[in-house]
Parts: structure tokens; sequence; C-alpha cells
């Protein structure tokens, strides 16, 4: 299919994004190959193959996109990075462009506004683990890290903690890397390390705010961990995500970076560890054949989470730079529930499978 005009291109993305919406999908790729051009969906955080289109349909979209991006369309040769609003479908779209082989590949992540918000009792927290965050996020200061790889739901997990503290008592700024969803009533602050507008920088301005929280994209660097770290013990609530596994490794990760052991002992409040793991679609879960209404036996997805609270034992530990076996021994000490544990308990309450579970975390 040969298309002959604009108007043409954008029926092709307004559809395209339009039916995306419809199956509540996380991101589109659009991936130019040498005669052909595939576009896959994510959902429930697996990519599926949506169609193929000829290469002059996919070039000519692509530069629609990177148009309502304001992107450079002269500019083929280096990534780029852009969002555009569509209110007809109340869709945010973060736009990432990326030369390849064959052209450009394009990734779009979509942000359905009414899929994006959440209260604390939509996530996935058992009712203990609910009653833990809330303490937490109602204490005046103290350090909450949301730990998990890229794609877990660090992210909505940080912005429903957000929206729960969102008063006009508090003063709340957050320094992100990009801003993925808008947020009334918060100073959201996007970096740009090319001016200077790096996470340290950044933070030694919003110290200067009168802040009483402060959320933290993501913790990269000494600088923004030590900052971080002495936000936490002079009177702020500050929340931030780290890239590790579970939530001993998360103090290790820290340490690693430089923070003081004795300081981090008495500014740390709680770490979080997360996955996101797909729900049994119930219309079908005991049948052999899948619904209509679902992808692959699933519908959705929920968190699953490991909580670590401070506790005396744990100040102890890491004043004393204890080793990661004596960490996961106080871990068990404590009664508190893995992500493995989690997960069985979810299994067990038939909102998941095993197969979906050992995907997840692995071998159970």
């Amino acid at each position: 299919m040969l298309i002959q005009h604009d108007q043409a291109v954008a029926d092709k993305v307004n559809g395209l994004l339009t039916d995306a919406c419809k199956q509540h999908i996380s991101d589109i790729h659009i991936e130019p190959m040498a005669t052909i051009c595939r576009i896959r969906f994510r959902k429930n955080g697996l990519l599926y193959e949506k169609n193929t289109i000829p290469l002059l349909v996919a070039n000519r979209m692509i530069l629609r996109i990177k148009v309502m991006a304001n992107l450079n369309i002269a500019e083929k040769r280096l990534p780029q990075d852009g969002r555009f609003y569509t209110p007809e479908n109340e869709l945010e779209v973060r736009v990432s462009t990326c030369p390849h082989l064959y052209g450009e590949k394009i990734v779009l992540r979509l942000f359905q506004k009414q899929n994006t918000y959440f209260s604390i009792d939509d996530i996935g927290l058992l009712p203990s683990q609910k009653t833990l965050l809330v303490k937490k996020l109602e204490a005046p200061q103290g350090l909450i890290l949301i730990t998990g790889p890229t794609g877990s739901g660090k992210t909505i997990t940080l912005y429903t903690a957000l929206r729960y503290l969102n008063t006009i008592e508090k003063n709340i700024l957050s320094i992100e890397d990009p801003i993925e969803m808008q947020l009334p009533g918060i100073t959201q602050i996007q970096t740009n390390p090319k001016i200077g507008l790096d996470f340290p920088n950044l933070l030694r301005t919003c110290m200067r705010q009168d802040p009483d929280i402060l959320m933290i994209g993501e913790i990269r660097d000494t600088d923004t961990a030590n900052i971080a770290i002495q936000a936490a013990q002079t009177g702020h609530l500050v929340l931030a995500t780290l890239h590790t596994n579970n939530t001993v490794e998360a103090i290790q990760r820290l340490q690693t970076l430089g923070v003081s052991s004795d300081q981090l002992s008495h500014s740390l409040s709680l770490i979080v560890a997360q996955r996101l793991i797909r729900m049994s679609c119930h219309d079908c879960i005991d049948k052999k054949q899948h619904s209509n209404t679902c992808h692959g036996g699933y519908v959705g997805r929920t968190g699953m989470f490991e909580m670590l609270p401070n506790s005396p034992t744990l100040t102890q530990l890491i004043a004393q730079n204890g080793s990661r076996l004596a960490l996961e021994q106080a871990f068990d000490m404590e009664n508190l529930l893995s992500l493995k544990e989690v997960g069985l308990e979810k299994v067990k309450q038939r909102i998941t499978d095993i197969a979906e579970l050992k995907r997840v975390i692995g071998h159970l």
C-alpha cells in the first residue's frame, strides 16, 4: 500500500496509537528491516508481532512521529528523544529513535492517563506491606529506596507514593530523567547534564527550596547518594530508586558508591524490591483454551514486593559493614517475606501461576 498524502500518514499513525490504547499496550516498536518493517506491541511486559508494513509506509510514519515529537526530521544518524500528547486518547507518548543497519528504529512508550495513576491499594501490596509502607511514608524524615531491574514498576510505585503524600501542607520536589508522568501540585524537574543540570547539582538546588519531600529518579553516583543520605538525616523524607535485584543488594550498592555505613544506618527507613507479574485470566484459568479477553491466558500485571524496614539489628549490621550473608540472615530473622514467598502467596490466591512466577524470578 502506497501512502499518497500527509493525511493518510496521519491516519495511519493515529490508528496505530488508538489500537494500542484499546489493547493497553505499553510500548510500540517500529523496526525497519531489509525489505519490510515489523511493528511489535509490548503487552504485560512481553513483545509480540502486531503486523508488517512496507518500508515506504514505515519511513513516512516515522517522519510523521518525529514531527509530532518535535524532533529533527533531517537527522537520521544520531539518536533522538522527544514526546507528544494526543488529547483524543488522553495519551502521552515518549519517543526514542535509534539509527541502525536498515534506517531508524523508533520506540514509542505510551502512558494512558487513566492507567498511570494508582492508589496504594491498587499496586499489589499485601495488607501487611501496605501498612508498613504507609507508616514509613508518614514519617517526617528518612530514606525510602525502591529497587528492581528496568521494567519492574519502580516509577509507578514512586508516583503512587508521591500522590499519597501530595497535600497542600507539603512542598514536594522531584528530580527525574525523564519525567514520565505529570503530577499536579508537585515541582518536577527534568535533568539536563549538557547544561549542568545533573542529579547532584539539582539536588543541591532543591535543598535550598525549602523541601519537605524529595524524590530522586535514580541514585547513580556517589554525589547523589551522599546528598540523598544527608537530606534524609536533616529532616526530609527522601524517595529514590536504585537498580539492584533485592533489598540486601541495595545496601551493598550504596556502600560501594562510597556512602558512609554509619550515615546509611541512621538515615535508612525502608527498602522495597519489586517485580511486575502477569495476572491469570479468570475467564479461562480452568480451561484449556484462552478467552478473547486475555493475552496468552493473562490479563494485566500487578506488583509483588519484598520489604526491608530498618531495625536495631539492621542498623547495627550496616554500621559494622556486615557481610551479605549476615544481612540476609538478619532479613530471615525479622520474619520478612522474600519476593519468592510473596510470589507463592499470589499463586496460592490464584492471582498468577507458577509458570509466570518462574519466568519473573527464575527457578523456585
